[in-house]
């Protein structure tokens, strides 16, 4: 062969080989040699994340109660937001309008009285804590509430055994009185008059009552006022509502004014009266 094509044939032999070298390595040994980077790489990655575990270990990047403190306040501001019915992505600018607004309610005279209230009981919640912490037998007082319970529980039982009774005898309805007193006397809610014109109505006062009457839909009464049938069952719905809820009904006295010869119309008015509330009859004249 002649040495001119021996020439071009190593020549050709060396380009095809410098096509498959990169920085003096085959295609395979770089191959290789990427993998082993990598996997150096990841294994320092873990070799910081396992050393960074371990530094944090135990360790908070402020002292322990200071970041109680910063949970207690961070739960207080969540109440104080939810009671607010405010977003969660509130701006500061709303906040602020949110303080002011609270400010200048609180300096009200209805705001005070809220605050005094609100300062009272969060008074006598202190105060009994602390008598239940100085306490040296909590447990007597656990046996206390446990004796209240089972009486509580006794006395529910008693009463569904005579409604029992009562039902079985066609006497009862299942519905109780929701007012009675600790001897077991009703106490009406209101007096009623039935006369020619219309009812006529006025609210029992109860002052042991106050609290849970405040929390009724205790309709307005004026005993000069004269209602018509529709408009007696209009404004004491609301109350007979709740009755029903609570298993209850409430009891009323009611007066008979009408004329001798209205005694279907005084039967109509009664059954109106009825359709909310039981009633005591009485024989006395009206008193409004």
């Amino acid at each position: 062969m002649p040495w001119h094509e021996n020439t071009r044939l190593v020549a050709e032999q060396h380009a095809s080989y410098r096509r498959g070298v990169v920085l003096g390595l085959t295609m395979a040994e770089a191959g290789i040699l990427i993998i082993f980077v990598l996997l150096l790489l990841i294994g320092f990655n873990e070799w910081v994340e396992a050393r960074d575990r371990e530094l944090a270990s135990g360790k908070s990047l402020v002292e322990r109660s200071r970041l109680d403190q910063l949970q207690l306040k961070e739960q207080q501001l969540a109440a104080v937001f939810n009671a607010l019915h405010a977003r969660p992505t509130v701006s500061e600018e709303e906040i602020q309008a949110m303080v002011r607004a609270v400010v200048e309610a609180a300096d009200t005279p209805n705001g005070q009285s809220a605050l005094t209230q609100v300062k009272d009981a969060l008074s006598q919640i202190e105060r009994i804590k602390q008598e239940l912490r100085d306490s040296n037998h909590p447990e007597a007082l656990l046996t206390t509430l446990e004796k209240q319970a089972f009486t509580l529980t006794n006395q529910e039982g008693q009463l569904k055994y005579y409604e029992k009774k009562l039902q079985e005898a066609g006497v009862g309805k299942g519905e109780r009185p929701c007012w009675v007193d600790p001897n077991g006397t009703i106490e009406f809610l209101f007096d009623v008059v039935l006369s020619s014109e219309g009812i006529r109505m006025r609210e029992v006062s109860h002052p042991t009552r106050a609290r849970e009457r405040g929390g009724l839909p205790v309709p307005k009464t004026d005993e000069h006022e004269i209602l018509t049938p529709a408009e007696f069952m209009h404004r004491t719905v609301p109350l007979y509502e709740s009755s029903l809820a609570a298993n209850c009904r409430f009891f009323v006295t009611v007066f008979d004014a009408t004329e001798p010869t209205e005694k279907d119309l005084y039967k109509s008015l009664l059954h109106t009266v009825e359709a909310h509330f039981f009633k005591r009859l009485s024989s006395n004249a009206a008193p409004f």
